[in-house]
C-alpha cells in the first residue's frame, strides 16, 4: 500500500476557510481554527502514543516549507529519534 503525498495545492491551502485539519499526506496536516486561522501540523506516532507536533502558522511557513519540515521529521523518525525530544534538546 502506498502512501498518496502533497494531496493539498497552494490554492487549497489559501482558500481553506472551514475549520478542521485538511491531510497532506505523510503526516503532514494543515489545521484551520474556528477563527479561520491555519497552522501546519506534523502528526506522528511513537511507541503507540500519538504525537502533534506544530509547524509554524501559514503566515510564516507556505506549503513547500511545510513540506520540508515534515520531510525532515519523517527522516527522523526513520533513524528512530522523536521530533519533538529533538526539537526540544535544540
Amino acid at each position: 500500500m502506498t502512501i498518496r503525498m502533497n494531496k493539498l495545492s497552494a490554492l487549497a491551502v489559501g482558500r481553506a476557510r472551514e475549520p478542521g485539519y485538511y491531510g497532506d499526506g505523510g503526516g503532514l496536516v494543515l489545521q484551520v481554527s474556528g477563527a479561520g486561522a491555519r497552522s501546519w501540523l506534523f502528526r506522528y506516532s511513537v511507541a503507540g502514543r500519538r504525537h502533534e507536533m506544530g509547524l509554524g502558522s501559514c503566515l510564516a511557513v507556505d506549503l513547500v516549507e511545510a513540506r520540508k519540515k515534515a520531510r525532515q521529521c519523517r527522516l527522523l523518525l526513520s533513524e528512530g529519534r522523536d521530533p519533538l525530544a529533538v526539537r526540544r534538546q535544540q
